[in-house]
């Protein structure tokens, strides 16, 4: 099979991805630009990599894509999702999230301003708003879905100040649309959005993280896995349209080349796919693909602070400035969002400012999908016109507009090619540990911080949390990446240490994004750590067995040490002991055991084969090792 994809932005290159790795070894990629990625754009400016349009993710929401950065071995690190909203250049409203109480009161005149007090309530209020209404609809699918933002806000009566500095800036923020045009969000969908993305509380919000090495790293990753693969990456080249035949399409570029194909996917925005379909396309691809609108803004790197908030202690990761001729001003402190130490003025990126800011370092236009009423029904209708003719259709418009929607979207689109049903991975639960375990957690993070002076460990939590550990001396380069399921992962180390350590890996408490090498990996970090800092001639002074790792672990290492005690193989307790240990039954053994009930370790060739074949494999090789013929073996009883 002969596959086009065009459009390299997150949709293209997972439709690719994912195709190449099927076994598809003919899968040509077009790109328009010079570049690979779309939205996932990265320049350098005085060697620092900054990027202007993807950033931001959590593992809680986005954990296809979570699991596609695992997979590509892609670094992250914790990011800032703080928000503030500055109207009138400061001598409006002017709050920030970042630096808690004084960023939140960042205009001292709000201290007793009572609109600002009631803004606060309201948004404790929206929360059990947004889940009453987001109920009644889900379990009323007869409901009309028509009702827009603005329906919604005055039908629950929020004051003018909740909508100005609020509601609206927020919505705005993260949609790059104009204050005028959010009231006409369709209301189901934004609201969703919010709860799923944990936006409707104040606090309790899943940790937000960012590429380590910026977002070119994870698309250079990808361009050498399909390259890797035979996929032939056309960049620069810009497709004029495609047209279909009886048993495939024709790909045509604006210098006049034309390619045949047994299929085609399009993963770029709407507007562009029935523009490259031109006359081609149907009625129905028209006007489902005709309802996604979007809006388009002009993006400025620079480093001039006068597009910030006023009150330096509102600057927040992102700022929003109000809208200016029917389009959104926002501000974003890249060197919060990217975690960027150089020093000197910041690096800022603003969209749509009323004009060029000072100190400006590069311009560039984006787009991004309107989350509308007619999109919202638009996209219940997909699968009318997807595979139709050998063509299918994918991007971030399919969903909120995001990074995973596009990434959803690109693997649907390849597997349907295929002809396989694509499994794609639900919003993770937001962790939420008991006082108990929250104790623990705060213990055992705070001894990893002491402890890891080599190597590089990272928690990462189901909830979306994460910890990393990493040591300054370079003796020890080896990196374990542990998840964890279950808060009860803290309290076992805790209290039972490198028991409770096995306990958790044993109950599924924990899991390695390495399956083959996570585990030992850990236990070489650290074994390293710990020769750094005990001698190799007082380590066997300095601690015994039964020596608690963490003084919280002493009463179980104490029960523990004790029943060791009580087990000594005297002669009255030597019956005993064996009865507990030797004295089981076949039907026991039969329970875990192949038939030939064979007790040491087997040899595997794959994770998931049979454990009589590999019992057979070994005792085979075992066989070989002593040159014995087959008929003087017994076989039962190795």
């Amino acid at each position: 099979m002969r596959v086009a994809v065009i459009g390299a932005g997150i949709s293209g290159l997972v439709s690719a991805y994912v195709l190449a790795k099927s076994g598809i070894t003919d899968v040509v990629l077009f790109e328009k630009e010079d570049y690979l990625g779309g939205h996932a754009k990265t320049v350098t400016f005085d060697d620092v990599d900054l990027d202007l349009g993807f950033m931001v993710f959590n593992r809680v929401t986005y954990p296809n894509m979570m699991e596609f950065f695992e997979s590509l071995g892609v670094d992250m690190e914790i990011s800032d999702m703080s928000f503030s909203v500055s109207l009138e250049k400061g001598h409006g409203c002017e709050w920030g999230s970042r630096n808690g109480l004084s960023g939140l009161f960042a205009q001292k005149s709000n201290l007793l301003n009572p609109y600002f007090y009631q803004m606060i309530r309201e948004i404790i209020k929206f929360k059990d708003d947004v889940l009453q209404y987001l109920e009644k609809h889900e379990n009323n699918p007869d409901i009309d879905h028509s009702e827009t933002l603005g329906d919604f806000i005055q039908s629950h009566g929020y004051s003018e100040l909740f909508q100005k500095a609020y509601i609206v800036p927020m919505c705005a923020s993260i949609w790059s649309s104009p204050s005028e045009g959010v009231m006409g969000f369709s209301a189901f969908s934004i609201l969703s959005f919010c709860r799923n993305h944990h936006l409707l509380q104040l606090f309790g919000r899943p940790q937000w993280l960012t590429v380590r090495w910026r977002s070119h790293s994870y698309v250079n990753k990808v361009r050498d896995e399909l390259e890797s693969r035979g996929c032939q990456i056309k960049t620069g080249y810009a497709v004029q349209s495609v047209s279909t035949f009886d048993g495939g399409c024709n790909v045509e570029g604006m210098d006049g080349s034309q390619e045949t194909f047994d299929a085609c996917i399009l993963g770029v925005h709407s507007p562009d796919a029935l523009s490259i379909l031109g006359k081609e396309a149907t009625y129905e691809e028209t006007r489902i693909l005709g309802a996604f609108q979007y809006v388009y803004s002009d993006i400025f790197l620079h480093r001039d602070k006068n597009f910030m908030p006023k009150n330096q202690a509102a600057w927040s990761a992102w700022n929003f400035l109000g809208s200016i001729g029917n389009k959104l001003c926002l501000t974003y402190w890249l060197n919060v969002l990217q975690n960027i130490t150089e020093t000197g003025e910041p690096f800022l990126v603003t969209l749509n400012p009323p004009h060029t800011p000072n100190h400006t370092l590069l311009k560039w236009r984006t787009s991004h999908p309107v989350p509308s009423v007619a999109a919202s029904k638009a996209s219940l209708e997909l699968n009318d016109i997807q595979g139709k003719r050998g063509i299918w259709f994918c991007g971030a418009y399919q969903g909120y507009g995001f990074h995973e929607d596009g990434l959803k979207a690109g693997m649907v689109a390849a597997h349907s090619v295929l002809g396989k049903k694509c499994v794609l991975l639900g919003d993770r639960k937001h962790m939420v540990p008991s006082m108990t375990e929250t104790g623990a957690r705060l213990f055992i993070t705070k001894f990893l911080e002491r402890f890891i002076t080599t190597g590089h460990l990272t928690l990462l939590e189901e909830g979306g949390t994460i910890f990393s550990f990493e040591g300054t001396n370079m003796k020890c380069h080896l990196h374990s990446v542990l998840r964890i399921h279950n808060p009860q992962f803290y309290w076992k180390v805790a209290t039972q240490a490198d028991l409770g350590l096995a306990d958790a890996y044993v109950n599924g408490d924990f899991s390695f994004v390495d399956k083959e090498e996570g585990l030992l990996n850990l236990f070489m970090i650290f074994i390293a750590n710990r020769d750094i800092k005990i001698p190799a001639g007082k380590q066997n002074n300095r601690r015994g067995w039964w020596t608690p790792l963490f003084f919280t672990a002493g009463i179980a290492s104490a029960k523990y040490f004790l029943k060791h005690i009580s087990r000594q193989n005297t002669l009255t307790q030597a019956r005993r002991n064996i009865s507990r240990h030797y004295d089981l039954s076949n039907d026991l053994f039969g329970l875990f055991l192949d038939e030939t009930m064979t007790y040491s370790s087997a040899i595997f060739k794959s994770e998931k084969e049979d454990l009589k074949v590999a019992q057979l494999r070994k005792i085979s090789l075992l066989i070989e090792k002593v040159r014995s013929s087959y008929s003087n073996t017994n076989t039962q009883s190795l």
